[in-house]
């Protein structure tokens, strides 16, 4: 079998010769272009296997060379990766739109951009295309099967799910973070989230108060937990979400870190006065010593609430810190409880 033919486009010859010997190191057959318009005169003499494009150049820019490569039928199904500095979540919401099958972020690594043109091709070899003539006629555009993976320092989880969401794509987005946890989407919908024993929505709230997560997109069909599904669009679930982080943020600065050891105190309940059912389930949760994320996980409210009540709790003396959390531990807010 011949080797794979890779066009690499982009205005930095440095990225060009480090993206080159990269992939020829792999066995690919590498040719490079300094702008679009070098790319288009290279494609029209022979068509590679696939492009991997800088967006932002001189003469033509990316966004033009991947019109013009969709317009060509010669090569409207081209594979096609844009390499970008942008993340603007518009942006890349745009050139998905335009029929890119990928996206990666400078800075990078070379195994990153080895691993995702791998997979592109991969996928373009099990025939993954966008809509093929018929009867003279060119069937209906399905959205393009894309390779969505990064760190939320790239794209941070609520942009992932809103790229997700615009594109109305099916499929399991895991993150991996302070544990594992999926989101399941059918046609852009959220269906359900779950990490460790939660599901729905206090799963999916969970998630995206991970400080730091790695995250991929596994397209077709999701798996779909029987219960609970999450209702609403998926815009109102993210305000909500968005809200709820801007006061768990607020919370956090008080509340103990989330691997800290709590413990109900020998306080009588008389002296608590009158406690909410979530009070009294934080309270036996806390009962022998457990620790935070341990306690709001037995909590069936959303995190907020539950943050709330054990914010009260501590407050009223119900509850003590009892064991301290590792240098290296992350907590919802960064910040420990102050006096």
């Amino acid at each position: 079998m011949s080797a794979k033919r890779v066009l690499v486009v982009d205005d930095s010859q440095l990225i060009r010769q480090v993206l080159s010997d990269a992939l020829t190191a792999k066995g690919f057959n590498v040719d490079t272009a300094e702008n679009g318009s070098e790319a288009l005169r290279k494609i029209q003499r022979g068509r590679p296997d696939l492009v991997v494009t800088d967006i932002l150049m001189p003469v033509m820019d990316g966004w033009a060379l991947c019109e013009a490569i969709r317009r060509a039928e010669p090569t409207s199904e081209l594979p096609f990766i844009f390499l970008t500095t942008e993340r603007d979540v518009p942006k890349r919401i745009k050139g998905l739109e335009m029929g890119a099958d990928d996206y990666i972020c400078k800075p990078f690594s070379k195994e990153e951009v080895v691993a995702r043109v791998e997979s592109v091709l991969r996928r373009a070899s099990r025939g993954e295309k966008r809509g093929k003539r018929k009867g003279g006629r060119t069937a209906p555009v399905q959205p393009p099967a894309i390779h969505l993976a990064g760190h939320s320092e790239q794209l941070a989880i609520p942009d992932v799910i809103q790229v997700l969401s615009l594109n109305k794509r099916s499929g399991t987005l895991h993150v991996r973070g302070r544990s594992v946890g999926r989101i399941y989407f059918r046609e852009g919908k959220i269906l359900n989230a779950e990490t460790r024993s939660l599901k729905g929505r206090k799963a999916l709230f969970r998630i995206v108060t991970w400080p730091e997560a790695l995250f991929e997109f596994e397209p077709g069909e999701p798996e779909r937990p029987a219960e609970p599904a999450l209702e609403g669009s998926t815009s109102s679930v993210l305000m909500e979400s968005f809200k709820q982080l801007d006061e768990l943020h607020n919370l956090a600065k008080r509340l103990p870190k989330l691997d800290e050891r709590l413990r109900a105190t020998r306080k009588k309940e008389g002296e608590l006065g009158v406690l909410s059912t979530t009070q009294r389930i934080i309270l036996r949760a806390a009962a022998g010593g457990a620790t935070l994320e341990e306690i709001i996980d037995a909590v069936p409210d959303d995190d907020l609430v539950a943050y709330a009540f054990i914010d009260e709790l501590i407050g009223r003396g119900a509850l003590e810190v009892v064991g301290g959390a590792s240098a290296a531990s992350a907590t919802a807010g960064g910040s420990q409880r102050k006096s």
